[in-house]
């Protein structure tokens, strides 16, 4: 066993728990590191995962919230009456479209073991929340302002754990 340890001292640390201060080593460069520690800690399996669990709980979370979002913006575009606005909730709704894929394809790259994918999805997903909220940014009252906000810090925290896990922390 130990000689398995020291031909693969990468398989070695990644099996180990996350600790708390892991967490707040992996949260600590993020837009609002409170944010990321509460979401990676409201999930009940947190304290008993490795990185590669807690890869796969970023993931979850924000496939939870990409969703609902998802599905909030579909009405807007076809409630508002404001043409200018209409716009801009059809480019996020587009973006959001895409993005439901990229977590599809994150879940798949991490069942897979390709935790550099994972990171690339992630960085993509972050993107697409800018470009929403550079479309929005104009009507700060829309209600999709925040929830944008939101999913774009599920999707740094998913980016935050992907990188800690494929070796770019």
């Amino acid at each position: 066993m130990l000689a398995i340890l020291l031909v693969c001292p990468t398989n070695s640390r990644l099996s180990m728990k996350v600790t708390e201060d892991v967490l707040k080593e992996i949260c600590s460069p993020h837009e609002d590191p409170p944010f990321c520690l509460q979401a990676l800690k409201s999930d009940p399996r947190t304290p008993f995962v490795d990185l590669v669990g807690l890869t796969n709980i970023s993931i979850h979370l924000a496939d939870v919230v990409m969703n609902k979002t998802f599905a909030m913006i579909g009405p807007l575009v076809n409630q508002t009456a404001d043409p200018k606005l209409k716009v801009q909730y059809d480019l996020c709704y587009q973006l959001y479209d895409s993005n439901v894929g990229v977590i599809e394809l994150a879940k798949n790259a991490w069942k897979a073991g390709n935790y550099y994918d994972v990171s690339g999805l992630a960085s993509g997903c972050l993107t697409d929340c800018g470009d929403c909220n550079d479309a929005i940014s104009i009507t700060p009252s829309s209600p999709l302002s925040q929830k944008n906000k939101e999913v774009s810090h599920y999707c740094e925290t998913m980016l935050l754990v992907s990188n800690r896990l494929s070796g770019d922390s």
